[in-house]
């Protein structure tokens, strides 16, 4: 778990560590969900944090390469 009361924020460490943190919480949702595709608003849900979660990871990995 990250610490949300650091006092020197590093710029692009932290950052990309706190946006790694939040796909993975994003990923435990589509997990514990998964039996909720059923139902149309939690599909479109779903289907929102699948592609969030693709062009996020695409998003870091190219930022790493910079």
């Amino acid at each position: 778990m990250l610490d949300a009361n650091k006092s020197a924020v590093i710029a692009g460490g932290y950052v990309t560590q706190l946006v790694y943190e939040l796909l993975d919480a994003h990923l435990d949702t589509m997990r514990m969900a998964r039996e909720l595709d059923a139902d149309p608003a939690w599909a479109a849900h779903l289907d929102y944090l699948r592609d969030l979660q693709r062009v996020a990871r695409e998003a870091l990995a190219h930022s790493a390469t910079q």
